[in-house]
């Protein structure tokens, strides 16, 4: 599972993904995904949909967004800056699709292809896979009916809790500390996270934090003391119990594990 929460404005990642799960979250970025086989719920906002094969979900940025795969999924999933979708810069920003599930591909042979090809580029050449990026963005766009972005959602707590964690996860983190920043009672924000992330707080932050050092197992030569540290982990030992229930093996076996075309930056 890839992390969905980096702001940097060249940020461009297309990677295959499989039997994706993650709890609410938002970014600044713009997801696109594209079921190859299986199945999966995805949650944009308030809607939840069940999309399968040569089916699409398109995530404005910052839209609160949560993935469940019930049984198996494979998909290709691709996470990018709206400036590198060229003439729908403006449109990314200002508005967002009336629905934002498509099945374009099920009628339209193209799209599969396109989708695959924009995946075998994303390692050999950013601007390849930038120009299928886009061919398919025109495919989607030509479905979709666009409304204005609805800046109310970003008064819900529920969005200020996922967005304020979003940003400040790697950093000492208490349920306190939450209450007295964004001035809610802890006991309305624990309860917050039980009825509407279902989940409890520090198991949300604790799973942005494993997502993030798995990342950095996967594409980065970091000591893992290094790694455990910069995801926010108060000490190796929370890190590797935190990670072996999550994963079903330690840091080490997981590193040792990856195929050897894992990409390393």
């Amino acid at each position: 599972m890839q992390p969905f929460y980096e702001k940097k404005d060249e940020e461009y990642r297309c990677f295959f993904s499989e039997n994706m799960t993650f709890p609410a979250h938002l970014h600044s970025a713009v997801e696109l995904i594209f079921i190859q086989d299986g199945a999966m719920e995805v949650t944009v906002q308030d809607r939840t949909k069940t999309i399968r094969k040569n089916e699409a979900a398109l995530i404005f940025p910052d839209m609160v967004h949560s993935y469940l795969t019930p049984d198996f999924c494979n998909a290709i999933l691709c996470v990018f800056s709206p400036s590198h979708a060229k003439g729908y810069y403006h449109l990314l920003s200002r508005q967002q699709p009336a629905c934002p599930f498509f099945s374009t591909a099920v009628h339209n042979p193209d799209l599969a292809p396109a989708f695959e090809r924009m995946l075998l580029y994303a390692k050999q050449s950013l601007a390849i896979s930038e120009a299928w990026l886009n061919l398919i963005l025109a495919y989607l766009m030509s479905e979709a009916v666009f409304i204005p972005r609805n800046r109310q959602d970003r008064t819900d707590i529920s969005y200020q809790l996922i967005s304020y964690i979003s940003t400040h996860f790697q950093e000492p983190l208490t349920l306190d500390k939450l209450a007295r920043e964004l001035h809610f009672n802890k006991y309305y924000i624990s309860r917050v996270f039980s009825v509407r992330l279902h989940c409890s707080f520090y198991e949300y932050v604790n799973r942005l934090r494993l997502d993030y050092a798995a990342r950095l197992l996967r594409e980065t030569d970091l000591h893992i003391t290094d790694i455990w540290q910069d995801a926010g982990f108060e000490s190796q030992k929370t890190f590797n119990r935190t990670f072996l229930d999550c994963y079903g093996m330690t840091p080490s076996q997981y590193r040792r594990a990856l195929p050897p075309h894992c990409p390393r930056e």
